[in-house]
């Protein structure tokens, strides 16, 4: 299982390569998630400081990404914010299994360890884009996600 700040940070990437160029601000990100803002907050900074986003303060400020979306795994995610995922554990409390051989002969760990490290591999930003289209529902409709605070017909009612 992934930590939670592995969670929120995929969530929030997932939103950002959504809403493409001119990305996200942290408070469209917690109507959306429900996420808290501080959370939100400690982990975009974790996630700047890695460079994976940009943040810009102020007005039309906001967060996006500082790469494609389909650059970004989740191992990447992972192993930047150092889940313990990344590591093999043995399931039956002898250790690590590569580091130090101490599994049992015949034991799973090493086998299942390598199909996760597979999938986190193999599942992009651009992929947990796709799916939080299916999570961002309000009243059975989706909600859009627009850049820079305003909604579409906001910013055509303005013109």
């Amino acid at each position: 299982m992934l930590t939670r700040q592995v969670g929120v940070a995929a969530t929030c990437l997932g939103l950002i390569a959504r809403a493409g160029e001119g990305g996200l601000q942290i408070p469209q990100i917690a109507e959306r998630t429900g996420i808290s803002k501080p959370t939100l907050a400690k982990v975009i900074y974790a996630l700047a400081r890695k460079k994976l986003v940009k943040t810009r303060r102020g007005v039309g400020g906001g967060v996006e990404l500082a790469r494609p979306a389909s650059s970004i795994t989740m191992y990447d995610l992972c192993v930047l914010l150092d889940d313990p995922v990344v590591e093999c554990r043995c399931m039956f409390g002898f250790g690590h299994c590569a580091a130090d051989g101490a599994c049992p002969p015949g034991c799973p760990c090493m086998a299942m360890h390598h199909k996760q490290i597979e999938f986190l591999k193999g599942t992009t930003m651009a992929d947990v884009s796709s799916l939080m289209l299916s999570h961002l529902c309000h009243d059975g409709k989706t909600k859009a996600i627009t850049p820079k605070g305003r909604s579409a017909r906001a910013r055509r009612a303005k013109k």
